[in-house]
């Protein structure tokens, strides 16, 4: 395991040193966005890989509809238990109801904007990066032809070694590029996909609650 340990970490070195001077920079960008995206995933909490988002409002409408008292207690005890974001905002969102059902209405509209600004903090990062990693790629394809011609131009072409330098470069430089756009472009789409469904569902859990209050109080 030692062994091929260096190995790998062996051919990683060689695979930078052979890619030129735009490998830094687009090692850079593959930090930068994969942490922007591990920091969007540990906000969001365990919602993002939860498929059964929906369940949580329709428990929500079942518990405030059977509910027999004013304080919802089986509703906020399911909500608290649960975990994730979108439990957290609308435990938080019923308490306010209950205590203060004058202000739910204007809490709830700062309160949007605040959670779907939290979810999505620093995720056009992630996109700049995946843009900008393959224009590193294709900005290293074009010094390693500049330096495979400088080559030709020097010795001509009958030294194909001092060539492959230069070809190794661009080679190189494109694939690392699109390696790290790739990946970093899924996973911001899947990403965006579960920020558009948590926001959806917390928007449709904030008219259950605020259709409870209707029925308990009369008014909002």
């Amino acid at each position: 395991m030692n062994n091929n340990l260096y190995i790998f970490i062996e051919a990683l070195q060689k695979t930078y040193g052979a890619g030129g001077i735009v490998m830094l920079p687009i090692l850079i960008c593959g930090a930068i966005g994969f942490y922007y995206l591990y920091s969007a995933w540990f906000r969001i909490g365990r919602d993002y890989f939860r498929k059964d988002s929906h369940k949580v409002v329709e428990r929500l409408r079942a518990d405030l509809q059977n509910s027999e008292s004013g304080e919802a207690k089986t509703a906020r005890g399911r909500l608290k238990k649960r975990g994730g974001i979108l439990a957290r905002e609308l435990h938080l969102a019923l308490k306010v109801a209950i205590e203060t059902p004058s202000e739910y209405e204007d809490y709830m509209q700062v309160r949007m904007i605040k959670t779907l600004r939290y979810m999505q903090q620093g995720n056009h990062i992630v996109s700049v990066m995946a843009a900008a990693a393959p224009l590193l790629g294709l900005l290293g394809t074009v010094t390693g032809m500049v330096s495979t011609f400088e080559v030709i131009t020097l010795y001509g072409n009958q030294n194909p070694v001092l060539m492959a330098d230069g070809i190794s470069e661009a080679l190189i430089s494109t694939q690392s590029g699109l390696l790290i756009a790739f990946p970093l472009t899924l996973l911001k789409q899947r990403l965006d996909e579960r920020i558009d469904i948590l926001s959806q569902q917390l928007q449709l859990g904030a008219t259950v609650i605020e259709n409870y209050l209707t029925a308990s109080h009369g008014e909002v």
